[in-house]
């Protein structure tokens, strides 16, 4: 069964996906140490409407960057100080070290194949001086891209995409796993659920 195809999922999201967002919205912020001594420059890769992680900034001191493939999703951004740039994440087009921190929520499992996963990893490193990925590992219980529970069901053609057809191509790797990437080198883990 597909959790995320059921209305009740849906209603669920609708009425409390922003309560869970804005709580691991809170939760990224205090794993990251910014300065507030100067403005932070922050750029959210693959950041669609601004759902995750831009609507909860907030304050003077913020510079927002928004980087996506999909133009229409990102002018619907109505935040102040808030800046889009259309790029594909494996070139970003920014000095090195350019931002405070370079955030990704949901996007790097979709990246493939794994040679351009690689790069894009490089480049979070290369830009930022602080990088935080959310990604959904091998051990979460509920898939969250269409609400799919147990991992060792993942590829089932039966777990599809939104459109007819489509078949999810996902990377799930444990968490050891991923700091395997040159550019997660020395990061540190935590869960957030």
């Amino acid at each position: 069964m597909i959790l995320g195809k059921l209305p009740l999922y849906r209603v669920w999201k609708a009425r409390y996906g922003t309560h869970f967002k804005r709580r691991r919205f809170e939760r990224i912020m205090k794993l990251v140490p910014l300065s507030s001594d100067h403005p932070v420059r922050i750029l959210e890769v693959g950041c669609s409407s601004g759902k995750d992680f831009i609507q909860f900034l907030d304050g003077p001191n913020v510079e927002i960057w928004g980087v996506d493939l999909d133009d229409d999703a990102a002018r619907s951004i109505q935040h102040s100080g808030f800046h889009f740039v259309h790029a594909d994440a494996e070139q970003l087009p920014f000095d090195d070290k350019f931002f405070d921190l370079v955030v990704s929520i949901g996007l790097l499992e979709h990246i493939e194949p794994m040679e351009k996963l690689c790069r894009v990893i490089a480049e979070f490193d290369r830009v930022g001086v602080h990088q935080l990925s959310v990604i959904p590992s091998v051990s979460t219980i509920i898939e969250p891209h269409c609400g799919r529970l147990f991992f060792p069901r993942r590829l089932e053609k039966t777990m599809i995409g939104d459109q007819p057809g489509q078949i999810l191509h996902l990377n799930f790797l444990s968490d050891h796993s991923w700091t395997k990437f040159e550019g997660f080198r020395n990061c540190q883990v935590t869960r957030l659920f």
